[in-house]
């Protein structure tokens, strides 16, 4: 009869050295941070059209210039 063997870790069912399995692991950390890094300038983008779309109705606003939509003819 077999040993029944219950692995805890993909280094001690043999299929990562000790060192693969620690070079995946910063692999990952980095993975992690670049994403975060991603959704950190998506973001900001997103506020900055924000921001361009205000300061243009303000604009509009303040010198009375009409979007294409705003002329409408009765």
């Amino acid at each position: 009869m077999t040993p029944h063997h219950q692995p805890t870790s993909p280094i001690t069912e043999g299929f990562l050295t000790e060192k693969e399995y620690h070079e995946l692991l910063l692999d990952e950390e980095v993975l992690r941070e670049t994403l975060e890094e991603e959704a950190r300038a998506e973001k900001e983008w997103e506020e900055k059209i924000k921001k361009e779309q205000v300061e243009y109705e303000l604009f509009r606003l303040e010198f009375g210039v009409q979007s294409d939509s705003e002329y409408e003819s009765d």
